[in-house]
């Protein structure tokens, strides 16, 4: 008689393995097993699925109106209105009315927690940038101010580069050279029909540049897990030291806030509570979800914004020669996001 090991397990048929079920088994896939399958070797492969961009694009899309606006409001109220000193209380609204959202908001706002740079990230902008775009509005056109903020898209991608190691494609590189045509042509016909001046361009571009570099810590602040609200917070706080010292530093030329017109007190009010508090909040937001390249395309929204609304509220002169290199300004700032992704670039 033969001895069974110990290591042998015999199988004995189940009474529903009939040979029916049996032909069964051998059969193709029905079509929830496929997909079954499917879904097993998709989380084999780690496939993750993209993040919706909607609402920071929509942050940013609003943001770039209140920016477009806030060219032709600082020229209105710099018309009436010392430099220093409408630098100094449009901050220090904006400065306010955030610590009184972190406050309604409960928000943890320890400056041990949230780090250095958003006190760097104040010094530069607002405080820097909006200095000298103020300097330059009372010198050159806002037209000019506003296609000088289109340019970010072509300056940031390069300092990405330069400094964040980020790829750049050679449509930017194409469309940087149109938009410095379009830019030449716009100050030259600025200047002639009396609506600019090169000193004051100086001043606008030194802006968009600060503007620029301040977009990259920004970039690094965000992903980080900073919090937009307290970011703005701590940004504008530090922004308000620079204008403090500009207050005191500049020379006393022009009229005082408080002898303004109320409709320059209402722009002021407009630019401090609404334009800072939403632009900072908004920006500091959408930047945590979308890259800086894209976040500069939208950005150049603000050039026919704000060439429009100088036009209409204003009445500034623009004539065919300016919308001709507004338009190729736009067409540059555009053409990226017109070419395929696909492209190569420079890695």
């Amino acid at each position: 008689m033969c001895r069974i090991s110990r290591d042998v397990v015999p199988v004995l048929p189940s009474r529903t393995d009939t040979p029916a079920t049996q032909r069964r088994t051998h059969q193709p896939c029905s079509r929830s097993k496929l997909r079954r399958e499917l879904v097993v070797q998709a989380c084999d492969k780690k496939v993750v699925m993209p993040p919706s961009n909607v609402l920071p694009t929509i942050a940013m899309l609003v943001a770039a109106f209140l920016w477009s606006s806030a060219t032709p409001g600082s020229k209105f109220a710099l018309t009436e209105i010392r430099v220093a000193e409408f630098v100094f209380i449009r901050l220090s609204l904006a400065a306010v009315a955030l610590w009184l959202i972190v406050l309604a908001t409960r928000s943890s706002a320890r400056l041990r927690h949230v780090g250095w740079r958003p006190l760097v990230m104040g010094l530069v902008e607002p405080g820097l940038v909006v200095f000298l775009i103020s300097v330059g509005l009372t010198m050159t056109s806002p037209v000019s101010g506003s296609v000088f903020w289109g340019l970010t898209p072509l300056i940031v991608p390069i300092l990405g580069r330069v400094v964040l190691g980020e790829r750049i494609e050679i449509v930017v590189l194409v469309a940087a050279v149109i938009a410095f045509s379009g830019t030449l042509i716009l100050v030259w016909g600025q200047s002639h029909h009396g609506g600019g001046s090169m000193l004051g361009d100086i001043f606008v571009a030194s802006g968009v540049l600060a503007s620029a570099v301040n977009a990259l810590l920004s970039r690094r602040n965000a992903q980080a897990g900073a919090n937009p609200l307290v970011t703005s917070s701590w940004q504008l706080t530090s922004a308000c030291c620079v204008a403090a010292l500009l207050l005191f530093v500049m020379p006393p030329v022009g009229t005082r806030a408080i002898d303004a017109s109320v409709e320059a007190i209402a722009v002021l009010l407009y630019l401090g509570l609404v334009v800072s508090v939403g632009v900072y909040i908004l920006s500091n937001y959408a930047v945590r979800h979308l890259p800086v390249g894209r976040m500069s395309l939208l950005g150049c929204l603000t050039v026919p914004l704000g060439t429009i609304l100088s036009a209409v509220l204003l009445d500034t002169h623009v004539s065919a020669l300016d919308l001709f290199a507004v338009g190729l300004v736009v067409f540059a700032v555009a053409l990226p996001s017109l070419v395929p992704v696909g492209s190569r670039g420079i890695r």
